[in-house]
């Protein structure tokens, strides 16, 4: 039993493809990841890459992965004991000093004191996330003044700033900011929720990936909050995603908020599984 690593995604994708795809939604952040260094590549640009499967013994399927560019997150799928071990082992080889890690709670559990055995050093236990899938989406019965427009690279200072804001509340994107903000804008993927022009939420998907698109970021203006707005521009977002041909539609909460979690499920979010962000 091993873990195997490469840093071509043709490689990854050849000996990993078939496990995440058989689970598209728990493997979201693993497929996005990947989608985002492929991008990368074919703009003629090469993001430090890290792709990773493992292998029980006398065993041709793949069962665990993950998906990492430094120092960026490293976003993991479902991990054995015997492998969350061994990817510790992986990690502290490296030159890149791993930082953060994200999987579901028993996994990430699993990895912490894996690496505390390892190093000596008991990894801190980040936010504690809700991945939900849409079931049905359900608009708000009072619809809140206002309407949805996609926005435009005008709006990209507006987008700056609030994702900026958003960081110094809920924590990193997982992204060069920039970029985050640029390659949704690129594909018409932000939605703003105005009241007489004026923005007050705002909310992004991801592109297409095997059928699934995830909803990053939700950001209501602070002074605007209470209000619907979040849960009217999450309704409009998700239906362009909907549109767009995804089959799951997903996002993730904190569920130290619980204020959030009950507007999600309100318009027709579903739990899927509790993940964790470790960080050393």
């Amino acid at each position: 039993m091993t873990w195997f690593t490469t840093d071509e995604p043709e490689v990854f994708r050849s000996e990993a493809g078939t496990f995440l795809a058989a689970r598209p939604d728990w493997h979201t952040m693993l497929l996005s990841g990947l989608d985002t260094i492929e991008r990368l590549r074919s703009e003629g640009k090469a993001p430090p890459t890290v792709l990773g499967w493992w292998r029980e013994p006398d065993e041709t399927a793949t069962t665990a992965a993950f998906v990492w560019m430094p120092p960026h997150l490293l976003a993991a799928s479902r991990l054995s004991q015997d492998a969350a071990a061994h990817l510790a082992d992986v990690l502290s080889d490296r030159t890149q000093p791993f930082t953060q890690l994200v999987a579901d709670d028993s996994s990430a559990r699993a990895f912490s004191d894996a690496w505390q055995t390892t190093t000596g050093s008991q990894p801190k236990s980040g936010p504690h996330l809700r991945l939900y899938r849409l079931d049905g989406l359900v608009r708000p019965a009072l619809a809140p003044p206002g309407a949805p427009r996609t926005a435009t690279d005008d709006d990209r200072a507006l987008l700056h700033d609030w994702c900026t804001r958003f960081v110094t509340e809920a924590g990193s994107l997982g992204a060069d900011l920039d970029a985050f903000i640029d390659e949704r804008l690129s594909r018409g993927g932000w939605r703003l929720w105005t009241v007489g022009d004026e923005p007050v939420a705002m909310a992004a998907m991801t592109s297409v990936v095997a059928g699934t698109v995830r909803l990053t970021p939700v950001y209501t203006l602070p002074e605007q909050r209470g209000r619907g707005y979040g849960s009217a521009v999450t309704a409009a977002v998700s239906q362009a995603a909907r549109d767009a041909g995804a089959e799951h539609v997903l996002l993730f909460t904190d569920l130290a908020n619980p204020a959030s979690n009950s507007v999600y499920q309100r318009i027709g979010y579903r739990p899927v599984s509790d993940f964790r962000i470790v960080v050393s």
